[in-house]
């Protein structure tokens, strides 16, 4: 004869407390995220074939739009309203501040001493005249501002075949 079976006893999983714990995690990931700061000025940046990242804090970029416009800006948008770099219009919004060449060190130099600058960014448009941002780089290294970098994309790597024609490096 044969054994008789037992009877499984279902089991039943509460998952209220897993819940629980997603909604928190989702919650605090959403509220610590930092967002990056939308540019006000569209600027479109020459090609180059290096990569180097910028580093996520510590820096001001110089905005140099094709009408040879200047404008300063660090990561963080309350921090340029604080430090003068934005200023409030007549609708209550807040926007970035035009500068003069010769005006830029004083300003970097206070931000430096407030440990909030150390290093100097150039977005430069492609279409900015070059006499705009060599006066830009000749302040910077009047006042010992000599360390800098420039933003640029990324250009494709092509390489020049046998035949004559270009071709991606794949």
């Amino acid at each position: 004869m044969a054994a008789p079976k037992k009877r499984r006893i279902p089991i039943s999983i509460d998952m209220t407390p897993m819940v629980d714990i997603a909604f928190l995690l989702l919650i605090f990931f959403m509220s610590t995220t930092q967002f990056k700061k939308p540019t006000e000025v569209e600027v479109s940046v020459p090609l180059s074939h290096s990569v180097r990242k910028l580093p996520e804090t510590g820096m001001i970029v110089i905005t140099i739009t094709r009408n040879d416009d200047l404008y300063m800006s660090t990561e963080v948008a309350t921090l340029d309203y604080a430090n003068g770099l934005s200023e409030r219009v007549e609708t209550g919004a807040i926007h970035g501040k035009k500068w003069k060449a010769d005006e830029i060190p004083p300003k970097i130099k206070e931000l430096q001493v407030k440990r909030l600058v150390n290093i100097v960014v150039i977005r430069a448009d492609r279409e900015t005249s070059y006499k705009t941002i060599e006066s830009v780089m000749e302040t910077l290294q009047k006042n010992n501002l000599n360390i800098l970098q420039l933003v640029t994309d990324l250009e494709e790597d092509r390489t020049v075949s046998q035949a004559g024609a270009f071709s991606t490096g794949e």
